[in-house]
C-alpha cells in the first residue's frame, strides 16, 4: 500500500508539480477567498484526468496501473491533503501565526478540501463537468450562506465556506465525500469499467 502511494505521489509531482507549486505560492496571500480559489484548482488538476477517463469512457491508462478502484478514489484525496497540509504549514510559519491559528487554517482547509473533493467526483460521476459545475456550486455555497438574517441561517454551520460550527461543517463534508465514494464504486466508474472489463 505504502509503496502504491509512494508511486502514486511521484507520478502527480513529476506530472503537475509546477502547477501545484504555482497554486501553493498564490495561497500565501492571506486572504480566505483566494485560498478556496486554489484549492478547488489543485483539485480540478489533480481530478482532471479522471473526469476526462470517465467523459471519454477510456480505461487503459488507469487499468495498465498498479492501482486498485478504491486506490483511484482515495489516493488523490491523500495527495492533497498532504500538499495543503504542508502549505499551511509553510504559511503559518512565514506569517507568523500562533498555534491554535495555524491549526484552525488547517482544519478549515482540510474541511473545504474534504466537501469540494466529493462534489467534484459527484458531479462528474452524474455526468457534469466537474470542472466547471464545481465554481458553480462555490458560488452557491457563498451565496446560501450570505442569506440574511445570518444569525439565523442554519446553513452557515455546515457550510464549507464559512464553518460556522467546525463539528457540523466536518460532519456534512465527510457525509458528501462518503456518497461520492459509494457513487464511485457501486454506480458510477467501477460498475462501468467492470462491464466493460467483462466485453
Amino acid at each position: 500500500m505504502i509503496q502504491k502511494l509512494e508511486a502514486y505521489f511521484m507520478k502527480d509531482f513529476i506530472e503537475k508539480g509546477g502547477a501545484l507549486a504555482i497554486f501553493s505560492i498564490f495561497m500565501f496571500i492571506p486572504v480566505n477567498f483566494l485560498r478556496d480559489v486554489f484549492m478547488i484548482l489543485m483539485i480540478t488538476l489533480i481530478l482532471s484526468h479522471l473526469e476526462t477517463r470517465r467523459r471519454e469512457g477510456s480505461i487503459s491508462e488507469l487499468i495498465a496501473l498498479p492501482f486498485s478502484y478504491s486506490q483511484i478514489f482515495w489516493f488523490p484525496f491523500v495527495f492533497l491533503i498532504a500538499i495543503i497540509t504542508i502549505v499551511q504549514f509553510a504559511i503559518s510559519g512565514v506569517i507568523g501565526f500562533s498555534i491554535y491559528a495555524a491549526f484552525s487554517q488547517i482544519v478549515y482547509s482540510l474541511i473545504f478540501l474534504t466537501a469540494y473533493y466529493g462534489f467534484f467526483n459527484i458531479l462528474t460521476i452524474v455526468g457534469l463537468s466537474g470542472g466547471s459545475f464545481i465554481w458553480l456550486l462555490w458560488v452557491a455555497d457563498i451565496t446560501f450562506g450570505s442569506i440574511y438574517p445570518r444569525s439565523q441561517n442554519l446553513y452557515r454551520m455546515i457550510s464549507p465556506v464559512y464553518q460556522e460550527n467546525e463539528i457540523a461543517a466536518f460532519l456534512f463534508a465527510v457525509t458528501i465525500l462518503t456518497i461520492s465514494f459509494y457513487l464511485f464504486s457501486k454506480k458510477g466508474v467501477t460498475k462501468r469499467w467492470r462491464k466493460r472489463l467483462s466485453m
